[in-house]
């Protein structure tokens, strides 16, 4: 089943390549914690002035703390981005990490970020008529206009999924749109749906995990932590194994 296939050599992926892992993505993480820790710190002690009546100077509070949020979140995706390229590189082009501090590609962390809102922007497109019919059908039909609706949804996915090829080629510096992608993944829904299929079931078992550990805060706290690292570098990993296998055919 080229499915699982495609998934387990994405999870070989980081066990054979834990410690270059580690070192790409440690430095962004880290960093990642402190921008949100001094960010997130300074917007809550304007917004307790403000609560408070206390004065403070215009523009700080109300647009200027929704102005912090948005370049709050710009800095964390670009540091990510950072990680996530150098990953994809060191995969599929072999670019070793050295030390602790990945190569700062910045001109394929900008394309692989653009990439990413265009994926999001036609993922809402494509989304929001299916969620209007689909919401009138399911008033309208019952159980069955449900499952129509989960139907039309499960679709969509796959379709866009198909297109998510141009994040590794963005990372990469190929040139690779989405009718690229399209063209490339012609046929290849039942992989894509197979693929999303272990994604969703390794993040249920996360979940199991996580609730038989709720009677214990802390150790769920550091679980959870660990699960959602893995899970991203799972997901990342995905995305490279389709590039390479679809694109750059190699095998799996």
């Amino acid at each position: 089943m080229t499915g699982w296939k495609l998934f387990s050599h994405s999870v070989g992926m980081i066990s054979r390549n834990f410690q270059q892992a580690v070192q790409i993505f440690l430095v962004p993480l880290v960093l990642i914690v402190l921008v949100i820790f001094v960010m997130v710190g300074q917007m809550i002690g304007e917004l307790k002035m403000f609560e408070s009546g206390t004065s403070v100077p215009v523009g700080m509070v109300g647009p200027g703390v929704f102005l912090k949020f948005f370049f709050l979140s710009l800095v964390v995706a670009l540091i990510s981005m950072w990680g996530v390229v150098a990953w994809h590189r060191y995969v599929l082009l072999e670019e070793m990490p050295k030390g602790w501090i990945p190569r700062l590609n910045l001109s394929n962390m900008v394309l692989y970020l653009l990439r990413s809102l265009q994926l999001m922007l036609v993922s809402v497109v494509c989304l929001l008529p299916v969620a209007f019919v689909g919401s009138a059908i399911t008033q309208a039909g019952g159980v069955i206009g449900a499952i129509l609706m989960v139907v039309c949804f499960v679709v969509v996915f796959v379709f866009v999924g198909r297109m998510v090829l141009v994040l590794p080629a963005a990372a990469i510096g190929a040139s690779f749109g989405l009718g690229d992608a399209l063209r490339a993944t012609k046929g290849q829904w039942p992989t894509f749906l197979a693929v999303g299929f272990f994604i969703f079931l390794a993040n249920v078992v996360a979940s199991v995990v996580l609730l038989g550990l709720s009677s214990i805060p802390w150790l769920m706290s550091v679980v959870q932590l660990g699960f959602s690292a893995v899970l991203s570098l799972l997901n990342i990993s995905i995305l490279t194994t389709l590039y390479g296998y679809f694109v750059e055919k190699r095998p799996i």
